[in-house]
């Protein structure tokens, strides 16, 4: 047998990138969002204060971190938090499918099914972390966009989204308010 050369596989440097602002500009828009949504507000009070959520992209592909405080907001810690300290951590198993998620082309259920992404923690905090990371998703994507991803979209009312969804991109996202 003839001997092959190792072959490394492309580091796709833009995905990398574009992966790691949308996990940015997620981590902020739940920091935001958090605060005025009472959708949101609700399914994060069944989290223990100091519940922390963590999305991770394997291999080295980026993550972020949010931590609920005392009040019931929830804090964005940043791409550099211990994996060990979350209490659910979503790992998305490559760069491309955290791509196609993070991008709007493949919803979280969809993913899941395909087996491109995984969690470890208590279910009864995944599906809650879902449910708002479902929420914050129709906030941030135009409404075509977000009927794909999910099966049935929010009952958030037209004025509130439009202005929160204004908000969280000129106010909540560069600022973290």
């Amino acid at each position: 047998m003839a001997k092959f050369p190792e072959i490394a596989p492309r580091r796709k440097p833009l995905k990398r990138l574009i992966n790691q602002v949308v996990l940015f500009v997620l981590g902020r828009a739940l920091q935001s969002l958090s605060r005025l949504d009472p959708l949101i507000q609700h399914e994060v009070q069944t989290w223990p204060e100091g519940f922390t959520l963590m999305m991770r992209i394997r291999p080295d592909g980026g993550s972020m971190a949010v931590t609920r405080l005392a009040g019931g907001s929830l804090r964005y810690q940043g791409a550099r938090f211990d994996e060990s300290k979350a209490d659910v951590v979503i790992y998305m198993k490559s760069i491309e499918c955290a791509f196609a998620m993070l991008t709007g082309q493949l919803g979280i259920d969809t993913a899941y099914a395909q087996h491109a992404m995984c969690a470890r923690g208590d279910l009864s905090n995944t599906v809650s972390v879902v449910r708002v990371l479902n929420i914050v998703e129709a906030y941030l994507f135009p409404a075509f966009m977000a009927r794909r991803l999910m099966k049935r979209l929010p009952p958030i009312p037209f004025l509130r989204k439009q202005l929160l969804r204004l908000r969280t991109y000129f106010i909540g996202v560069p600022l973290g308010l």
